[in-house]
């Protein structure tokens, strides 16, 4: 069986228990509660994989180590872990329930290990277990603040810098990476994919920041706060860190990243309220 039919098994059974749990809980704020947790794991991706190197993906869809590493991160990290970590949180799971789940994972890492559809360098299998017994346990919090109307501004800040890294960074990187609408280019890494996913999460980062900043202000604040985001973006430009062909696609970049701010806004005020109707 081609290794990527495995990966392709990880999203089919992500979007069935996601469906299932909404299905369920007739509640769509969990949506957005998968969205967050996505993006919380997006910072260690960055630091364990990109830039350090210590596992690898093999899906062998394409013949790239990183557009693999890309399509077994996003099976792995943007549906599979948080659609079960937001289904535990759902259906109140008790701590021997996550800890089950934590191992289980571990032995699915094990298979994968073992079938060559995954590999390690400096990581440890024993690493994802603690960290995915973590993150249950974020989500669970995450979740009961939420249904206790106890979102703070704090708590709300979190919760849509890291809804906007995972809706707002996904589609840079199929825009970049798939559609090829722009490239980055700063000479951190030989292999041009590895150093644009590199930077590219520094701009995902940056945005989320003024994103989550502008939550809070009037209209007209939040239109200064995009300003500055589109000038941030025509200084990247002028200093040949964005390269595009033609011009139009460094609109279709900025719109994207002005597109996903308002977005997420309604997202995270729908997603935060205290309760579901």
């Amino acid at each position: 069986m081609p290794n990527v039919f495995w990966y392709v098994g990880l999203a089919v059974v992500s979007v069935c228990l996601i469906g299932y749990t909404l299905w369920k809980t007739r509640d769509g704020r969990l949506l957005a509660l998968h969205f967050c947790l996505a993006g919380l794991i997006d910072p260690l991706e960055y630091f364990v994989l990109i830039l350090f190197s210590s596992y690898q993906y093999f899906p062998t869809a394409i013949s790239d180590v990183w557009i693999d590493n890309i399509i077994g991160a996003f099976a792995s990290n943007d549906l599979i872990i948080p659609a079960v970590a937001v289904a535990a949180a759902a259906f109140r799971l008790r701590l021997a329930w996550l800890l089950v789940l934590s191992v289980l994972f571990m032995g699915v890492e094990w298979l994968f290990l073992h079938l060559d559809l995954f590999g390690l360098f400096w990581w440890k299998t024993v690493y994802t277990g603690i960290g995915i017994f973590l993150f249950f346990l974020i989500g669970q919090y995450l979740w009961r603040t939420i249904q206790r109307g106890h979102a703070s501004k704090p708590f709300l800040f979190f919760y849509t810098f890291f809804v906007y890294l995972f809706v707002y960074g996904t589609s840079h990187v199929i825009q970049g990476h798939f559609l090829d609408i722009h490239d980055l280019k700063v000479g951190w890494f030989p292999d041009p994919i590895r150093d644009q996913l590199a930077f590219g999460e520094l701009i995902e980062v940056f945005a989320s920041l003024i994103t989550a900043a502008a939550f809070f202000m009037a209209p007209v604040a939040k239109l200064a706060m995009l300003a500055c985001l589109v000038g941030f973006d025509v200084l990247l430009l002028l200093l040949d860190v964005i390269t595009v062909d033609r011009r139009g696609e460094f609109a279709f970049f900025v719109l994207l990243q002005l597109v996903s701010f308002y977005a997420v806004h309604g997202i995270v005020k729908y997603g935060t309220r205290s309760n579901a109707s």
